[in-house]
């Protein structure tokens, strides 16, 4: 799974959670002005961490945000959170591991972290057919 599918099925999620909201994903670097009302998404961190020669563990980071600071649902961190829980990546299911709601210079933001084991397929080698076996100048001499 890539890191654009996870952005596209947490996109997604919110867009089917709060069909009458408007969502944006957010802006980097301050670019353009940001929407009045709606939530924002965006991907914090994507880390591929190496457990065995075979096996690694991926982990994304998200922040999704309220943008309307003066009027905040009482509600929104529980629908957040429901909606948030498990999201569908290509018909593949996956649980976040940890979701934080928190407020950060007034604007509220929720944290979650998708981790999940992969591993990797390795390729078969090709097989020796037959062994050949010539006699060497010493096994020569002995015989």
């Amino acid at each position: 799974m890539t890191t654009n599918q996870l952005t596209k099925a947490v996109a997604n999620t919110l867009t089917q959670h709060f069909p009458n909201i408007p969502t944006y994903p957010a802006t980097v670097g301050g670019n353009s002005t940001p929407a009045e009302k709606g939530i924002s998404y965006r991907l914090l961190s994507a880390q591929l961490t190496r457990e065995r020669s075979d096996r690694f563990v991926q982990s994304h980071a998200f922040e999704i945000r309220w943008l309307e600071t003066d009027n905040i649902p009482a509600t929104l961190p529980d629908e957040l959170f429901e909606a948030l829980e498990t999201i569908n990546v290509e018909g593949t299911p996956y649980r976040a591991t940890e979701m934080r709601w928190e407020t950060e210079n007034d604007t509220p933001r929720m944290l979650v972290y998708y981790t999940m084991r992969t591993t990797k397929v390795s390729e078969s080698a090709a097989t020796m057919q037959q062994l050949e076996q010539r006699p060497t100048a010493l096994k020569a001499a002995k015989e």
